[in-house]
């Protein structure tokens, strides 16, 4: 009763494993010709919006590689469908393109909201994708500039050197210590 009891356990639990990877990608499985997994995606998106933020890419750089993450994207919707962290990594994706402040980025953005409105209808990203659709983006602003990074091979320059108030070597010898205290 026991053995039976046991391997129906065994049964149910194999049967609703393999039901459920074949709907969610594995996070060992690689998309598109980046080779992104579901987590990479969504890691690149987040490191995408940091690099933003922070300018430390400028806007065609960002744009640039948001398309490579949504190439990945789009394969790993092919493939898994109905996976559950689709549509908020779509969603995320076109947050970020729509943040970016030019019209190739403003147009990825509305195509991005597009294929969350047509594969994933019933998800709540897709009612905030068709009523940003519907209501439009907000004008384009001027952004500040991409902050400079400093190259780590060039030289220091004399003002960041430490200062220490050392008295100047001098060519005279000095006096030698006496014996008395």
């Amino acid at each position: 009763m026991l053995r039976t009891l046991l391997a129906a356990v065994v049964l149910i639990t194999t049967t609703l494993a393999a039901a459920g990877s074949s709907e969610q990608a594995p996070a060992d499985e690689y998309f598109g010709p980046f080779k992104y997994s579901a987590l990479s995606v969504r890691t690149k998106i987040d490191q995408l919006g940091r690099a933003y933020n922070e300018r430390w890419e400028d806007d065609a750089s960002i744009v640039h590689d948001a398309g490579l993450v949504e190439s990945s994207l789009r394969v790993w919707a092919q493939r898994y469908p109905k996976d559950r962290w689709l549509a908020p990594a779509a969603y995320h994706l076109a947050q970020l393109y729509q943040e970016v402040q030019t019209q190739s980025a403003r147009n990825h953005a509305r195509a991005m909201y597009q294929f969350l409105a047509q594969n994933f209808p019933n998800s709540k990203e897709a009612h905030v994708a068709r009523l940003r659709l519907q209501q439009g983006f907000p004008a384009l602003h001027d952004e500040p500039a991409v902050s400079p990074t400093p190259s780590p091979y060039a030289p220091a320059s004399p003002s960041a050197a430490p200062s220490v108030s050392a008295p100047p070597p001098s060519a005279a010898p000095e006096p030698s210590p006496s014996a008395k205290p």
